[in-house]
């Protein structure tokens, strides 16, 4: 069963979201250096990939306690960011190595609900 969080549990909870943007700028900098298909590539994708969802599963929930319709429309906005990116890193990765995306997106959903308050499968 998930614990429920209050509101004020919530305070500050953006400053614990990674810059996507960013992260993704710098990631993508770092993966033009090395060949296509590397380990080092294939790891920069599923670092996209981990950060997106993580990411994605807080502003989700701060989403379902907000009431705030400014924010939740914000929120919406960045899940959608958060959304996008992790496709393409999806999609890219799928081309080199699908059967390392599978096991990658199993761990992770794996790794989620451990550690993830409000985890939804």
């Amino acid at each position: 069963m998930a614990k429920q969080l209050t509101l004020e549990q919530f305070e500050g909870l953006e400053e614990m979201f990674v810059d996507v943007d960013s992260s993704i700028r710098e990631i993508d900098n770092k993966t033009e250096a090395v060949p296509a298909g590397s380990r080092e590539h294939i790891l920069n994708l599923q670092l996209v990939m981990a950060t997106t969802s993580v990411n994605h599963e807080y502003a989700r929930v701060e989403y379902e306690e907000s009431s705030d319709i400014e924010r939740k429309e914000e929120l919406l906005r960045y899940m959608t960011e958060c959304r996008e990116k992790y496709d393409g890193a999806r999609e890219e990765l799928a081309c080199f190595n699908p059967l390392v995306l599978e096991t990658f997106e199993s761990e992770l959903a794996m790794q989620k609900r451990s550690t993830m308050v409000h985890y939804h499968a």
